[in-house]
């Protein structure tokens, strides 16, 4: 068995000090990372109480690499192989692979007919 923990984020994940409202700030990642991955669980299938082992940080918006080198700089080697990181690029590209349509608003409207003279 393999358990997977998500830390899932509405907007953008970033490095910087101060972050603007809808975006959250590695550092608050870091420590409910840290947590998650220490914290156990309860399996009823097995009787017993277990450890995640993985854990997918999902980001509404940009995960910049900044972040993800800041935070595979401050966790050690065995958890930084137990992060997974998906941003809204990457959510986007699973719906083009299985082909399945995109929900609405996932893509901004592009208006091809406008009254307006294009120069």
């Amino acid at each position: 068995m393999i358990y997977f923990g998500i830390q899932a984020k509405k907007g953008k994940i970033d490095s910087s000090g101060v972050t603007k409202t809808g975006n959250s700030n590695v550092a608050e990642i870091h420590n409910q990372v840290s947590m998650m991955l220490g914290y156990e669980i309860f399996d009823p299938e097995l009787n017993r109480r277990v450890l995640v082992d993985h854990a997918f940080i999902i980001a509404g918006g940009e995960i910049t690499k900044q972040a993800r080198n800041w935070l595979g700089g401050k966790l050690d080697q065995s958890k930084r192989a137990q992060i997974l990181f998906m941003d809204r690029e990457d959510i986007l590209n699973l719906f083009v692979v299985i082909n399945i349509p995109l929900p609405p608003g996932a893509v901004p409207e592009v208006s091809w007919l406008s009254d307006d003279v294009p120069f």
